[in-house]
């Protein structure tokens, strides 16, 4: 949201560079409008389920995160328990108690209560969608802005990857961090999650078919010569779009494009369809 912190402590901690950054480079960027336009195409679409990939706020400061709640109200009182949101790195931005406090009513808010923060990993199933929600956000050092999964997300996510799939079954992984760039590469080491190759070795194995992610500013989407892949919303209030998945589980493929709220209207990625392989 790009609020200034307002407690005396955020001059002592990773905020204040947050906060730099903030004004110096991202305030300039940042439209709130792209946001507005989006929450009416979002509902105009009447999607079945609606994902926050994180980052709904700078610093993750009290303040920003419940402003970040508030944006997104209309969408969550549109969709109810069809909505749900994982912290990004920024949410998670500090050790601090009142910002982890506030972390944690802000995702107990935004996913109307069903989950707690310190239990995710969670399976979320709807229908064929078998979706596994991550949090890889933590507080890191001041030049970072990187994530970890934990030992035990690690053994969850490998326990239900490696089992047998029910008939029709298709595996999507909902995480702030993507696994790899658009053109392939892992990402640095301060930007990466630590885990994800786990996760990359799933997709290639094809044990996960699709991770949906933010953290990167420039969306994308990249799909392997079997069809699995990672689609990246990538800042909506930076670029101005979002993105839309179609599942087609008779014809057992994915269809995405990205929908653009920016004025003018910035040349996006076409429209991607991607057939799985079959799964034995």
């Amino acid at each position: 949201m790009g609020m200034l912190p307002r407690s005396p402590g955020a001059l002592l901690d990773k905020r204040a560079l947050g906060a730099c950054n903030h004004l110096l480079r991202r305030a300039r960027h940042f439209h709130r409008s792209y946001m507005e336009r989006a929450l009416v195409e979002i509902e105009a679409l009447k999607p079945e389920i609606v994902l926050c990939t994180g980052d709904i706020s700078s610093v993750g400061s009290p303040e920003e995160l419940r402003a970040g709640c508030d944006l997104l109200e209309p969408l969550r009182r549109a969709f109810g328990e069809r909505f749900a949101y994982v912290p990004g790195n920024h949410d998670a931005y500090v050790t601090a108690t009142p910002c982890r406090r506030a972390l944690e009513e802000a995702f107990d808010r935004l996913n109307s209560g069903r989950w707690r923060l310190d239990a995710l990993p969670v399976e979320w199933s709807f229908g064929g969608l078998r979706l596994l929600l991550v949090d890889g956000a933590r507080p890191m050092s001041w030049f970072s802005s990187a994530g970890a999964l934990s030992p035990s997300a690690r053994a969850w996510l490998a326990a239900r990857l490696e089992a047998p799939r029910q008939p029709g079954e298709c595996r999507v992984v909902v995480s702030h961090f993507p696994l790899r760039e658009a053109d392939g590469r892992p990402l640095v080491r301060r930007r990466r999650l630590d885990g994800a190759e786990l996760l990359w070795g799933h997709l290639r194995g094809a044990r996960l078919d699709l991770v949906l992610s933010g953290h990167i500013h420039r969306p994308f989407a990249r799909w392997e010569a079997d069809g699995r892949g990672e689609v990246c919303a990538g800042s909506l209030t930076l670029h101005g779009a979002f993105s839309v998945v179609d599942w087609l589980p008779g014809q057992g493929r994915f269809r995405q494009f990205f929908v653009s709220v920016a004025r003018p209207r910035e040349p996006l990625l076409p429209v991607l369809d991607a057939s799985l392989a079959p799964v034995s």
